[in-house]
């Protein structure tokens, strides 16, 4: 529990958060290896500004990558940009919560502020979070500890189970709004976790981890049926740094370096 809670403040206070992410909308395709979609992004909590290079895993599909709030169009078979859009939701501030984080945590908190979203995860919503033992891994050669991590909806007085809706409540105990401070969870107020880390033993961040949602739950507590499957695979790049991203030449599509947990 120590290290979890460890690690989840020191990513929670990372000034910049950048990362690479992958999404799967079956477990078919996450067993083979093919996602859905692939993004690459960069935000400075500090200055609040934001990119993303976001597409398809398709290696001919077109690629829209947002700078300084406009965002551009890059087409690989004709091999030309377009852009900025006149008319610009995509790039939007407030739209950022869905490409910068691993829709758990966040970043840009300070000691405080990371501390007492803890405390209340600890206080209101016990056995929400549920670290097993680490275990050492070795991965491209270099020691990481593997921390599986179990987030389960959690029983209210209304009756009704609640898991990522815990994460935002318990956010909120930080005195930061979600809307400036971009903040949102994957799936639905009931949604559960389960979640594979690994995590450098020296800095204690997480520089890979797989985010897999499991089932809401009904008031009897059972899993409700037909819920949608969706696992994300995060690879963190560490030190937190703005990615160089521009409107010219041809751009690398984005790409994770790190082999699936196999463990």
């Amino acid at each position: 529990m120590a290290l979890f809670y460890a690690s989840f403040k020191r990513m929670a206070t990372q000034p910049v958060v950048h990362l690479t992410e992958e999404s799967y909308r079956e477990r078919s395709a996450y067993e083979k290896g093919t996602g859905g979609y692939m993004w690459e992004s960069g935000f400075d909590y500090r200055t609040k500004q934001w990119r993303v290079a976001w597409g398809s895993t398709r290696a001919d599909d077109p690629i829209t990558v947002c700078i300084d709030g406009r965002s551009y169009f890059y087409s690989y078979n004709l091999k030309k940009w377009q852009g900025p859009a006149a008319d610009d939701i995509f790039c939007r501030q407030r739209n950022a919560y869905r490409f910068i984080t691993d829709g758990l945590s966040t970043g840009g908190m300070t000691d405080a502020q990371a501390e007492a979203w803890i405390r209340d995860l600890q206080k209101d919503y016990k056995g929400f979070v549920n670290p097993g033992e680490p275990q050492l891994a070795e991965v491209k050669g270099r020691q990481y500890l593997r921390l599986v991590v179990d987030y389960r909806p959690v029983k209210r007085a209304d009756g009704r189970y609640y898991g990522g809706q815990a994460l935002m409540w318990s956010f909120k105990a930080s005195g930061l709004d979600p809307q400036s401070h971009p903040y949102y969870y994957n799936g639905a107020m009931g949604t559960g976790y389960h979640v594979v880390h690994y995590i450098e033993p020296r800095s204690l961040m997480t520089a890979y981890s797989e985010v897999e949602q499991t089932p809401v739950l009904d008031e009897s507590g059972r899993p409700r049926e037909g819920g949608d499957w969706y696992k994300v695979r995060v690879e963190y790049h560490l030190p937190g740094k703005m990615p160089g991203m521009r409107a010219t030449g041809k751009p690398a599509r984005p790409k994770l370096t790190w082999p699936r947990d196999q463990a």
